[in-house]
Parts: structure tokens; sequence; C-alpha cells
């Protein structure tokens, strides 16, 4: 899509066709946007939509492994919001593509994101795209109760084009059927959370190989593993009858919210999540997941401006389970059997703190944020073999926002230290002297995770906008720059790493 069609794109159209569920912000007192339930937006009135085209670059040396050394982003996005006398619509589109130099390391689109991953190890270009689409819509009965709903689909295409070759699908879907009661004063919503989200990686190596062969690693947690050619028996990417390592999420739960008219919000969220990797009777992974979230705002009114104190808590927890699986031939017939499966990963992480911010009349901003994130991890992946790693981490983060007749400043500055870490392995000096296997671990990449991890980090960054019209069509135009810097780098190709944007907008 075109920068010239994405302007003229119509709310009609964006109601239609829909995308990233999450409605303009008209208001930092309309405090029923800070949750899903989209029933919420029955308190409020408007018709408002928004598209924006826009790229990216960014480079320096203070990243993850499998950042690229270089990135270029290009893409654009469309929301838009309609208020009528019974129903209320939202939706939105999203397009964007990326494209990164010198990329390594993990083949899936979002590292992390499972508790397992596949690094290989030939630098060359990445390409990702992302698409979204979705909507939501709101019943407004003459009863208490209000009804909605919120439906999204996003899908990433990821692949590589140098030996070892791969190409990487993701898809989600989220669909949220939201209930509010409206009070006289207290409001009282609660909404059904079912998510789906699935991957799959299918490598190749294509005409003469530059190597003798090309390895890949299979990651079981802390990047604890099997090491080996890529398409060996160890590493899930091309299995006998399964050309591809495949991973699916389901996920269900609860979400509760109630509200003092503006002045006060609060929600809580509970999510419970089946994964598994594998399919074709080949699950060689299950990973069970929860995670809890809460968060309460206050706002109060002065007399020039509101005051909003928050306090926000997270809490996630996910095991991964390896599964005993052998082959079984019988009638010609091979079939894939388990006996059983063992726990070799366990990952708990909680994060909470307050935050603050200030909105006058006149149309300026401030905000201050801190929490403290504690995570732990272990890993048993084989027997008495255990690692475990504990930290605590804390993050602040101030705000400001400035408008100068058509202009508008805003600016932000982050920091992030370690607080306090600890470490505990069983290893060979402290089990049987007659154990001699030990697991395999990628231990420079490990070390270069952890530097990047630990080490103290600032990072600030600084956006310009400029409001103008064009034939009374309103239309806005934003550069800006983000920056980091890491203290004390020792390992990593870099201490810096910068992010520069500009962005071309239109309001409707």
């Amino acid at each position: 899509m075109n920068a010239k069609n994405s302007l003229s794109i119509s709310r009609k159209l964006l109601l239609t066709v829909g995308a990233v569920l999450c409605a303009l912000p008209l208001s930092a007192q309309e405090v029923w946007r800070e949750g899903r339930n989209i029933a919420g937006l029955s308190f409020y009135e408007g018709m408002e939509g928004q598209v924006e085209v826009g790229g990216s670059f960014t480079s320096g040396g203070f990243k993850l492994p499998s950042d690229a050394s270089k990135l270029w982003q290009a893409g654009v996005n469309a929301q838009a919001e309609s208020h009528y006398k019974d129903i209320v619509f939202v939706g939105a589109f999203q397009f964007d593509v990326k494209h990164g130099e010198g990329m390594m390391g993990s083949m899936f689109t979002t590292p992390d994101f499972y508790p397992i991953d596949v690094l290989e190890f030939t630098p060359g270009p990445k390409t990702r795209q992302t698409y979204g689409v979705g909507g939501g819509m709101v019943w407004i009965t003459r009863s208490r109760w209000v009804p909605g709903f919120t439906l999204q689909f996003q899908g990433i295409n990821y692949s590589k084009r140098k030996d070892l070759r791969h190409t990487t699908y993701r898809q989600e879907v989220n669909f949220a059927p939201s209930l509010l009661y409206k009070g006289d004063r207290w409001n009282i919503g609660t909404t059904l959370i079912l998510d789906n989200n699935s991957e799959f990686i299918q490598a190749e190596q294509l005409g003469t190989a530059t190597a003798d062969t090309y390895n890949a690693f299979l990651d079981k947690g802390k990047r604890y593993g099997v090491f080996e050619a890529w398409d060996g028996s160890g590493i899930h990417l091309k299995d006998p009858g399964v050309d591809r390592l495949a991973v699916n999420q389901k996920i269900w739960g609860l979400a509760l919210q109630t509200s003092l008219e503006e002045t006060f919000y609060a929600d809580v969220e509970y999510r419970h999540s089946n994964g598994q990797v594998g399919e074709k009777g080949y699950t060689w992974f299950r990973f069970p997941g929860q995670g809890f979230r809460a968060k309460a705002l206050w706002n109060v009114t002065g007399k020039k401006g509101l005051h909003t104190l928050r306090a926000d808590m997270n809490w996630d927890g996910m095991d991964n389970y390896e599964s005993v699986i052998d082959r079984v031939s019988a009638g010609g017939v091979t079939t894939p059997v388990e006996y059983a499966n063992n726990r070799i990963y366990i990952k708990r992480c909680m994060e909470l703190g307050p935050s603050y911010s200030y909105e006058s009349h006149s149309g300026w901003k401030v905000g201050a944020a801190a929490s403290v994130n504690m995570e732990a991890d272990r890993g048993t992946y084989m027997y008495p073999y255990l690692d475990l790693d504990e930290s605590t981490v804390l993050n602040l983060a101030l705000s400001g926002e400035v408008p100068l007749g058509p202009f508008t400043l805003t600016a932000e500055m982050t920091f992030r230290t370690e607080l306090a870490e600890r470490h505990e392995v069983i290893d060979l000096e402290q089990v049987d002297a007659s154990v001699v296997t030990v697991p395999f671990r990628l231990v420079d990449w490990w070390d270069l995770e952890e530097e990047f991890n630990d080490v103290t980090c600032l990072s600030g960054t600084l956006n310009i906008r400029y409001d103008f019209t064009i034939r009374k069509q309103p239309l806005y135009v934003e550069a800006g720059c983000t920056t980091f810097h890491g203290f004390g780098v020792v390992l990593l190709p870099g201490s810096n790493r910068q992010t520069t944007h500009l962005t071309i907008g239109y309001k409707f």
C-alpha cells in the first residue's frame, strides 16, 4: 500500500477491515480505555480516525546477538472509532516491513516468546513483514447492560535468503467478548479472553554449500540444548515425515473491571495457556503457563490540570516439559510413541510499580514511572545438573510533552539497572565422579545476552511534531530519535544504539 492511497482511506473502510483493537486516546480522563472491555467505550462520544505512514532506521552495536546490525522499517497503520445512537464501531489496519543486515541467531519472529528457540550462525539479510486486521463493536441498549466484542488477526512472514535459509510464519487470533453493567456511580465489567498463536519454521539449503555443513542450535532454555547439523534428529527442523518445526499455543482467561465514574478505575486479569512444539504425533515439548495482571488508577482534578496516580502488577509463570519419544515400526508403518516427559525448564517473572502523570489544561504534560522486575528461571536438563538464575532490575522513566504553537515537543528518558542477582549451579565437580556427560551450553552466545540484560542502560527520546492543514484537512509530520547507551560494556560489539524515525499522519 503506497502513501497516497493510505491517506485517502475512509472511516467506513477502516471499520470494515478493522485491525489492531486499540481505541484512540481521546482524553486522559476516559479510564475505560485502559482495559480490555470494549463496552466501556459506550461512556464516550465522538468520531475520530487517524492514518500514519512512516519509516525508521536503527543502527549500533548495543544489541542482542539475534538483532540486526542495521535495520530499516517502513509501514502504514490506521485506526478509527465511530459512535452512533445505539452502536459503536472501532477498527484499524496495520502493515509494516523490516529489512535487517548481518542477521543470524533466532529463527523465530519473536525471540523469547516461547521457551525454546532455534539459532543459525550464517550472517546475512533477513526480511520481516507484519500485517494485521480486526475490529470491534458495542451495542448500546436501553438497559444498564452493554455487550460488545473485539476480534483481531495478525500475521508475520520472516525469511532469510542466505544459507542456512529459513522461512518462518506466525499467526495470532484474539477474540474478546465483553459485558458491562452501568450503575449510578459504580460500573462493573467482565471480558472473556480467547487467544491462539502459532508459528512454524521451514529451513532449507540450496545450491553448493559454502561450508562443510550448516549447524543449528536447539535452545531448551538458558542456551542449553543441542548443537548439530541443521537437519539432524536433535534439532527437529527436518524430521522423518515432518519438514518443519511447529509451535502452537492456546490461551484463555477472564478479566474483571470496575470504575467509580471517571475518578477511579481498576481491573484484574487471569490467563491460562497450553502450548506444544511439534505436530503429526511428534510432540517434542509441552509448555503450560499462567499469567496475572492488575492495575488501578486514580484521577484527581486540580485547578489547572489533571493528576493521575497509577499502580501496576504483572506476574507470569511457565514450565517446559520435554517428551521422550520413540519411533515404532509395525507392518511397514512407523508411528511415534511417547513414553514419558521431563520438566526441564521453569520461569517466573513479576513486575510491579507506581506511576504518576499530570496533564495541564494548557496542554503540557509530564509523567514519571518506576518498576521493579524480579525474574527467576531454573534449568534441569540432565540429572543431576541444575542451573538457577535470579535477578532484580529497577526501571525508571521520565516523560514530558510541550505544545509550541503548531509544534509539539515530546521527550522521554529511561534508566535500567540491576539491583541484585543470584546464580546457583550444580555441575560435574559437585556430583558423582562416575557421571561424565554434561548438558551442552552455547556459552559465548549466553554471555553476550547476559551482558546486554545486566549492564546499566540509559536511553533518551526526543520527538518533534508539526500540525498543519491542506484544504482544511488536518495533517502532521513527526520526526524523532531514540538513543541507548550501555555502561561497562565489554563483550558486545558496541555500547550505543539509535533509532531515527519520520512519520506523516492524517486525521479525519
